[in-house]
């Protein structure tokens, strides 16, 4: 999950969310403790995640941080 510090007209703040991915053509939120959730193309969160997702998702846990960092789209 990442989170981003920043400075505007005088005050500050965090923004907080959790790493997006691209992997075997889906696009997924994995948030630390709330899991992983496909997402649409324009970035919302699609209504229902089914077993063919649960499947790459299945592939994408078994790899390492550093193999993962390769598909990640935001963090």
């Amino acid at each position: 999950m990442g989170c981003k510090y920043f400075e505007f007209n005088g005050g500050h703040g965090f923004l907080c969310g959790p790493s997006i991915y691209k992997f075997n053509g889906w696009l997924f939120e994995f948030h630390d403790y709330c899991g992983p959730w496909p997402l649409r193309k324009d970035g919302e969160l699609k209504k229902r995640a089914g077993r063919k997702f649960y499947k790459v998702i299945d592939e994408f846990v078994k790899l390492t941080k550093k193999q993962r960092k390769k598909y990640e789209v935001y963090s």
